[in-house]
């Protein structure tokens, strides 16, 4: 119901536009088109220090790019400077409370500006941007614009959790999509029976008893531990140091905390430390087409063999966990981490 309220509203407000064909467009300093619909406040002009907020439509041609209605309102501090030029809030001077405006930016402008990065990039030569603007407020006072803000923004969260969560949710199924692919491409070219052979070998010299995964992980299991499993879908906090297996040198060494089973850590994480417990302690042997694949490794070499030491520290529901406190874990020299690139 929100969300078809939310429509009637932009689209009342776009008819409201439409009605008013008769007001002529004009022309800015920096030859931005915009027009001017005067609402019924008397109030003083948008002066340089004010904070706006504003309801806005954007659109590429005839279809939309973006609306904040039924979602946080935007808030700016209006000051002069010379990036305002040719964009819409180089008209937010023109209006007061109530006012509503229309501007035009022209693609092939924006591009002789170099100013057409935040645009979609199917947008081309001969396109035109047309933003809709609704001034809400316009505050003097800092602290109250501030109240409003955070009024807003909670107003909004559930709004934004809910997004954020349909991100997450498609940016996973893609991951898992990709892995799929990248499976069956490793199993055509012969990569897997290779990295297999190559680390038995290895185990073998080094008289390294380990267990192999069905994908083919090899996992020395010291500690199993007696918490919660290492599951799909639970997050998993892991204390690591990463060796590159050729050299037997250290790569990184950290604490990282992610989502098992989803593709956002090497297939050799998702796969090897589903043998642990929370407070579990062992050794991943990860061939190369279960660790970076054909995207060079730490050691910048295509199906690069890795070995982890890890220690399960938690297995969680969250993300954000309240009794941890996990940092992020740095990049080495080279940029890499057990992170999928």
């Amino acid at each position: 119901m929100k969300t078809k309220i939310t429509a009637i509203l932009a689209i009342t407000f776009m008819v409201a536009l439409a009605g008013c064909d008769q007001l002529s467009y004009k022309k800015t300093a920096s030859g931005l088109v915009y027009k001017i619909i005067p609402g019924k406040g008397k109030d003083s002009l948008i002066k340089s220090g004010n904070i706006v907020k504003f309801q806005f439509i954007r659109k590429l041609n005839d279809s939309l790019m973006y609306t904040s209605y039924g979602k946080m309102p935007g808030f700016s501090q209006m000051n002069q400077t010379p990036d305002m030029n040719y964009s819409p809030l180089e008209v937010f001077f023109m209006l007061r409370k109530g006012d509503s405006a229309v501007t035009v930016e022209l693609y092939d402008s924006l591009a002789k500006r170099g100013l057409t990065s935040q645009l979609p990039p199917n947008a081309k030569m001969g396109d035109k941007i047309s933003t809709y603007i609704k001034i809400l407020e316009v505050y003097t006072n800092d602290s109250l614009a501030m109240d409003d803000f955070n009024a807003e923004m909670a107003k909004d969260k559930p709004r934004q959790e809910k997004e954020m969560k349909e991100i997450q949710a498609k940016g996973e199924a893609e991951r898992i999509e990709m892995a799929k692919k990248e499976w069956e491409e490793m199993k055509t070219a012969g990569v897997m029976e290779k990295g297999i052979k190559d680390m038995e070998s290895y185990l073998a010299a080094k008289k390294i008893n380990a267990q192999r995964t069905n994908d083919g992980t090899f996992v020395v299991v010291k500690e199993k531990g007696t918490g919660e499993p290492a599951v799909d879908g639970k997050y998993i906090n892991v204390k690591y140091t990463g060796k590159i297996l050729e050299t037997d040198s250290v790569f990184e060494s950290n604490v990282y905390k992610f989502k098992m089973g989803t593709f956002s850590v090497i297939r050799g994480w998702d796969d090897g430390l589903k043998l642990f417990n929370v407070g579990g302690k062992g050794t991943l042997y990860v061939p190369g087409f279960l660790a970076y694949g054909k995207n060079p490794g730490p050691g910048n070499k295509e199906y690069q063999a890795l070995i982890f030491d890890i220690e399960i520290l938690s297995v969680s529901d969250n993300q954000e966990d309240p009794a941890e406190q996990v940092p992020e874990p740095p990049k080495d020299i080279k940029g890499k981490r057990p992170v999928k690139q």
